[in-house]
C-alpha cells in the first residue's frame, strides 16, 4: 500500500496530459490520517458495523508502520501524518479527482455540530438536520 500510494499516478505531465506523475514526480507531500471508519460495512443493515476492524492497540501499530514505511520509500520530511485516534480538522482544498492543497493548520471550528454539549454523565443521541440555502443559480 505504501508503495502504491506513492506511485500512483494522479497528477498531469508538463504537457497537461492527465494522470502521467506520481507524488515523487511533482515533489508533493503526502498527508496520512487514520479513519477506521473506512473499514464500516452497511451491508446488514443502516448503522455502520465495525467487528471486523482491528482492536485499537492493533490499529495503531499497522498504522504506525504503514506511516514508516510511506516515509521510507519517500522522503520523510514530505510526509505528514494525523494523531491516532484523536479527532482533528482538517482544512483542504479539492481540485477535480484529486485533492492538491491541505491547510494542516485550519481556524479551530467552535461546535460545528451546533449542538450544546452534553452535561457531564449525559450522552447525545438523535438525528442531524440540518438546512441549506443554496444561491438559485446553482441549482440551474
Amino acid at each position: 500500500m505504501a508503495s502504491k500510494i506513492l506511485k500512483v499516478k494522479l497528477w498531469e505531465d508538463d504537457s497537461g496530459t492527465k494522470w502521467k506523475k506520481n507524488v515523487q514526480d511533482i515533489d508533493g507531500e503526502v498527508l496520512c490520517v487514520s479513519q477506521f471508519t473506512l473499514l464500516a460495512s452497511t451491508r446488514k443493515a443502516n448503522k455502520p458495523d465495525f467487528h471486523k476492524s482491528a482492536p485499537a492497540a492493533k490499529g495503531k501499530e499497522l498504522y504506525d508502520s504503514f506511516i514508516g514505511q510511506v516515509r521510507s520509500l519517500y522522503r520523510e520530511d514530505r510526509v505528514k501524518d494525523g494523531v491516532f485516534q484523536a479527532m482533528m480538522d482538517v482544512g483542504l482544498v479539492n481540485d477535480g479527482p484529486v485533492t492538491i492543497e491541505i491547510d494542516t493548520n485550519p481556524p479551530e471550528m467552535k461546535n460545528p455540530s451546533a449542538f450544546e454539549p452534553p452535561e457531564d454523565g449525559d450522552a447525545f443521541k438523535g438525528h442531524v438536520q440540518k438546512k441549506f440555502d443554496l444561491p438559485a443559480s446553482l441549482l440551474e
